[in-house]
Order: structure tokens, then C-alpha cells, then sequence
């Protein structure tokens, strides 16, 4: 049996990397059982016992309780979507007053594709967003982008990691958030922990950065430490770019 009180859930904010100010939180499960070591390792557990549709259930109503005035991005594991938990008219996600973007990592299976289309194009008619996680982990299968319309998509940090301006990676990742963008989807740059990778993805053209050195995920939702030596990069004509593409909030 599953219980809430083994459960507890922290909070990593998307920074706007022209305005500099939270964008919205990422809500990150932590278990407070010694049974688990990992959050791979408390879903691995589910699956075995079918029970990830009532785990994300938990998972979503701490995470809403928990960072009530912002947007939040919410992790689903694709075995959720078997169980069809997240589509129920009563779910936490539906009753959070600030944007709601849902993430399905990049590496779903193909076996889950058309049922993931099916719950997703479900949850987006009602106000959902969808974010595409981990692109440039894995196979990297970019067709994803184009056949699920996400409104968000977030560079791994394997492809972030190292990453300085002018170098072949550099070309590859701005090339990835100008297809992105042609695609019509807002690019998050996962793991930034340095203030050259920090540098690359400003000028790179990426909307939003995510890593620790502008916040570790922490309860309640931390404040961003802007580190001192870097300057916004990007030309003017990007920036009022990135403002207008910022979707409005639900009121």
C-alpha cells in the first residue's frame, strides 16, 4: 500500500534566461523510505506492482499543495499512461490555478506511442501543456517533437554538459532549438552548472535554463542565485522574440 507520508516532493525553478525571474517549478518526487534509493528506483517498485497510476496521483497532489502560485512541470511515467490516472476529472492537475505541463520523456517506448497521443491529446484539450524530456539522451528520436506537438522541449544535460560557444556541440545544440522553434515549441536547457554552459545556452537561443547553479530542487520552492559573471548574451531582436512566445497563463 502506498502512503503519502513516505513520499515527499521538491521543487527546481525554470529561469526566463532574458527576464532572469521564475518561469514556473519542476516538481521532483523523493521517497523517505531506505527502500529506495532513487526516484528510478521507487518507480521501478510501482511498475513491478502495477501501481504507477496511484503513485503519480500522489506525486501530483503533494506538487500542487505544495507550489500553489506558480506553473508547475510534472513528471509521467509512461506506464501511467496504461492506467489512465492522469485523465480522471478530478485529478490535482486540473484544479491548480497556474499553468500545468505535463513531461514524457523523450525515451518512451514506441509501444506506448499512439496510446500516449491518445491521454495526452485527452489532458491537452483541457488546458494541459506537454513537454518533451530528455532530448539528446538515448536514441533521440526527434520525430516525437513533430508527431506530439509539445509546447515545451527540454535539452538533456548530455547535451549541455561542456558546453561552450563556438565548438561543433554549440552548433548542434542551436541548431536543435532553432528546429524547436520552427516546430513552434519553447526549449528548456537542462543541468546548467557552470556559468559557461550558463553563457552558451543564453547565446545558443534557448527560452529557459534549469540546473544547480541557479537552483538545487529544495521545499518549499527556492529563489534563483543569478551567477554574477554572466551577462544576457542574446541580440534584441531574440529577446522580444522569447517574451511574445511565452504562453499566457489560465485564469
Amino acid at each position: 500500500m502506498l502512503d503519502a507520508r513516505d513520499i515527499k516532493v521538491v521543487y527546481q525553478p525554470l529561469v526566463d534566461l532574458t527576464t532572469r525571474k521564475i518561469f514556473a517549478y519542476e516538481a521532483l518526487v523523493r521517497s523517505k523510505s531506505s527502500d529506495f534509493d532513487s526516484p528510478m528506483s521507487l518507480f521501478a517498485a510501482a511498475v513491478q506492482h502495477s501501481c504507477t497510476g496511484e503513485l503519480g496521483r500522489i506525486i501530483r497532489e503533494l506538487a500542487v499543495a505544495g507550489c500553489p502560485s506558480h506553473p508547475l512541470f510534472l513528471n509521467i511515467h509512461p506506464a501511467e499512461l496504461n492506467e489512465r490516472w492522469v485523465v480522471q476529472p478530478d485529478d490535482p492537475i486540473f484544479q491548480h490555478s497556474e499553468d500545468v505541463y505535463l513531461e514524457i520523456t523523450e525515451g518512451v517506448p514506441l509501444s506506448h506511442f499512439r496510446l500516449c497521443q491518445s491521454v495526452l491529446r485527452e489532458v491537452r484539450g483541457r488546458g494541459v501543456y506537454l513537454v518533451v524530456d530528455d532530448l539528446g539522451a538515448g536514441y533521440s528520436n526527434l520525430k516525437y517533437i513533430a508527431d506530439l506537438h509539445p509546447r515545451v522541449v527540454k535539452l538533456d544535460r548530455d547535451l549541455i554538459m561542456g558546453l561552450v560557444k563556438d565548438t561543433r556541440m554549440f552548433k548542434l545544440v542551436s541548431a536543435i532549438v532553432v528546429l524547436c522553434r520552427e516546430l513552434d515549441a519553447l526549449v528548456v536547457a537542462e543541468g546548467i552548472e557552470t556559468a559557461e554552459e550558463l553563457d552558451a545556452v543564453q547565446e545558443a537561443g534557448a527560452h529557459f535554463g534549469q540546473g544547480y547553479l541557479l537552483a538545487k530542487p529544495a521545499f518549499p520552492p527556492p529563489t534563483v542565485s543569478w551567477p554574477g559573471s554572466v551577462t544576457t548574451t542574446r541580440k534584441t531582436t531574440i529577446r522580444r522574440e522569447n517574451t511574445a512566445s511565452v504562453p499566457p497563463r489560465k485564469r
